[in-house]
């Protein structure tokens, strides 16, 4: 039997770390034959820590990374539909 081996996406790219003026900019290149699906993971984490940096910019290290977090689960889940108390549910039925 042959053993069944994969290579994760993110981890078949070449990456380069750029520090200027106290910035830090991460370059990759992927090397994956999925590299279109590839771009798009990393666009989605692009726009995560967007979202962090313009939102939470001041909070500390902990509410900076629950921000990053809330954003990606309202991104990867269905929203819920409006919660009603009980007492207006059998009102409107």
């Amino acid at each position: 039997m042959e053993a069944i081996t994969s290579r994760a996406l993110l981890l078949a790219s070449v990456g380069r770390a750029v520090k200027h003026a106290g910035q830090t900019t991460l370059y990759l290149t992927p090397m994956h034959a999925a590299k279109d699906k590839l771009l798009a993971l990393i666009a989605n984490i692009r726009a995560a820590l967007s979202h962090v940096r313009d939102v939470a910019e001041q909070l500390p290290f902990a509410d900076r990374w629950q921000t990053f977090l809330d954003y990606v689960v309202a991104k990867i889940t269905r929203p819920l539909p409006p919660w009603l108390p009980s007492a207006q549910l059998t009102a409107a039925g």
